[in-house]
């Protein structure tokens, strides 16, 4: 089914954000994997032999997914995909809150500070609606529309990101 312009605009732009988003951590965990592997083993879901191996598991596919929803290709497929993976996060904080351990790292974006809570655990599965409904809006046909809303995905994520960072805001939920 066509979806429409605009529609399909909110598609290449929310492609562009969640993109930039999944690539961004990616790359910012793949900067300081021993770090990273140090936030998966302390939620004590995996053995911890397993946290490496996994760490770098989840850069390479949050790098591969930022990769493909930049990418347009198959949309929906990758809006599941991406919100598949947002959901497994959101199980894995929900666990640890519910065992009262919220003074954990969260992990999630690379130079944001950051501890689980409900909210967390919230933000992360309306993201993954989110990332959801971006894929089923589809993507402009026109090239030059398809780049125009992944420069402006790019640029809400990376506007959010600055703020967070100048107005020196710790993520607390």
């Amino acid at each position: 089914m066509m979806q429409s312009l605009p529609l399909q605009m909110g598609g290449a732009i929310g492609s562009g954000a969640f993109g930039a988003l999944f690539l961004f951590t990616g790359l910012g965990k793949a900067a300081d994997i021993p770090r990273f592997a140090s936030d998966i083993a302390a939620y004590r879901l995996l053995p911890l032999g397993a946290a490496f191996p996994a760490a770098y598991s989840i850069i390479i596919v949050e790098c591969v997914l930022g990769i493909w929803l930049f990418s347009g290709a198959a949309a929906a497929f990758a809006g599941g995909v991406s919100a598949t993976l947002l959901l497994l996060f959101a199980v894995a904080m929900g666990i640890n809150v519910g065992r009262g351990r919220s003074n954990l790292a969260c992990g999630c974006i690379p130079g944001v500070e950051s501890h689980l809570s409900w909210a967390s655990v919230g933000r992360n599965i309306f993201l993954a609606f989110l990332v959801f409904m971006v894929g089923l809006c589809g993507q402009p046909t026109s090239l030059i529309l398809c780049a125009e809303g992944l420069l402006v995905g790019v640029t809400l994520l990376l506007l959010s990101v600055a703020t967070i960072s100048l107005t020196g805001n710790e993520v607390r939920g």
